[in-house]
């Protein structure tokens, strides 16, 4: 199968909520506005899944934000820090693993 723009969208609106995307959205243009690289942080993140009353595991799965299971607060960012991606390839949630596959898709079509 092709990965296309049009294709990439399609499931981005399907399989997301309004609130969901606008968080998203709005942690992008956060991000972009105060980030040195231009990319939301975990800070961001929280602020804003706080504000639009998402899941902030899923929002920062987007960003390559991953919490780790368990009672103690652990998160791997595998976007700024890619050599670390197989500590949460059999970690994540649905969730996690919908929005961080979105965001490798939107990167590999951009």
């Amino acid at each position: 199968m092709d990965l296309t723009e049009e294709a990439v969208l399609d499931h981005y609106m399907a399989r997301f909520d309004e609130r969901t995307r606008r968080a998203h959205t709005v942690a992008l243009a956060g991000a972009i506005a105060t980030a040195k690289d231009r990319w939301p942080t975990l800070e961001l993140v929280r602020r804003v899944s706080a504000i639009y009353g998402v899941a902030v595991e899923e929002l920062g799965a987007f960003f390559g934000l991953i919490r780790q299971p368990g009672d103690r607060e652990v998160w791997v960012d595998v976007f700024r820090s890619p050599d670390n991606q197989h500590l949460v390839r059999d970690t994540m949630n649905a969730g996690q693993r919908r929005a961080y596959g979105t965001m490798l898709a939107m990167l590999e079509v951009a």
